[in-house]
């Protein structure tokens, strides 16, 4: 999910996201800008450079405390540089985190893990990708686990007395509100 229009200084107290790449200022109800967008895609990367998420949980409850209060275990086998970018795009404090300052893109830009990357050739589409799918057709899904692509489609069931009880005012400013639901404001 995501909200349109925060851009800049602007912000937003709305609770919505993945759990697992939830930023803590989301979880502590705090106003919140793109410092969040940072936050996950610290997460994203450390689950691609480790294998496994940077924190968990038995419970949505136990994720958030430890998103909110524990500090990230580094395997040896990250490099220094791929463990500062973490730590960087990882730090609890939106203010202090990489990319959340003045010169945030370009501080992430110019990050060491990122130095054999040539931004501008990348942003120009002057760079073959070092891997490139062959897709049959538009719905060829070879690409995926057959453990996925052979599993049968189900709906969750939602229960509409719980979703009309829900504080629909959150979602105040997003660019689609099923209409269903009505918004009070």
């Amino acid at each position: 999910m995501c909200k349109e229009g925060i851009l800049n200084d602007k912000t937003t107290k709305t609770f919505c996201g993945t759990p697992d790449y939830i930023a803590p200022e989301i979880v502590l109800y705090q106003p919140y800008g793109k410092s969040v967008d940072w936050w996950a895609y610290g997460v994203l990367l450390y689950e691609m450079l480790a294998g496994q998420p940077p924190f968990d949980g038995e419970d949505e409850e136990e994720l958030f405390t430890s998103i909110t209060d524990h500090n990230v275990s580094y395997p040896k086998s990250m490099s220094r540089e791929a463990v500062a970018i973490c730590k960087g795009l990882l730090t609890k404090n939106p203010a202090k985190r990489l990319g959340c300052g003045p010169t945030g893109e370009r501080d992430f830009k110019d990050h060491a893990f990122f130095k054999r990357i040539l931004w501008d050739k990348i942003e120009n589409r002057e760079v073959q990708p070092p891997y490139k799918p062959k897709i049959k057709g538009r719905k060829d899904v070879s690409n995926f686990d057959r453990e996925f692509t052979n599993e049968a489609p189900k709906l969750t069931p939602t229960d509409k007395l719980f979703i009309m009880n829900l504080d629909q005012t959150e979602f105040c400013g997003f660019s689609f509100v099923n209409p269903e639901y009505i918004l009070t404001v």
